[in-house]
């Protein structure tokens, strides 16, 4: 196996700091209380304070934020420790991504049909979780039972 394998990963890591970047400007304009900037286009204040911007008290810009920190902490160890890893890291983050792309699925189905309103930021960050998860599908599909005492 060749060093392709590391690819995925190294997609994964931009995907991150990507998703890092737009949930902790969303996590910032929470709790500064600020109106989120949508250069005039959809109606991000709308989506961030209404009834579904949080879950139990929690907002769902933090639970990103949450998110892609866990993925960037998965990939700085997946391209640190090679093929230590064992078999774990595939599984976990095909794992997360799925159900952050169900996740932003749903919000971005109540943001179409429910509420009415569409936040940029939102959107986008729903774009990076999507292409995080197909980064992932990619990682698993190279990989198959390779030795990664290869790489």
């Amino acid at each position: 196996m060749t060093r392709y394998v590391l690819l995925p990963w190294l997609a994964l890591s931009a995907l991150s700091a990507a998703g890092l970047a737009t949930s902790s400007y969303l996590v910032y304009s929470h709790y500064a209380d600020r109106p989120t900037v949508c250069a005039g286009i959809g109606s991000c204040e709308f989506v961030q304070t209404s009834e579904y911007s949080e879950v139990m008290g929690v907002p769902v810009a933090l639970m990103g934020l949450a998110f892609f920190v866990g993925l960037a902490a998965l990939c700085a160890t997946r391209l640190a420790l090679g093929a230590r890893v064992g078999g774990w890291a595939n599984p976990l983050v095909f794992s997360m991504t799925l159900g952050g792309t169900a996740f932003v699925g749903y919000l971005t189905y109540v943001e179409l049909f429910v509420i009415d309103a569409i936040c940029v930021w939102c959107v986008a960050t729903a774009g990076i979780t999507a292409a995080s998860f197909a980064a992932s599908v990619w990682a698993v599909a190279i990989s198959g039972d390779a030795n990664f005492e290869e790489e």
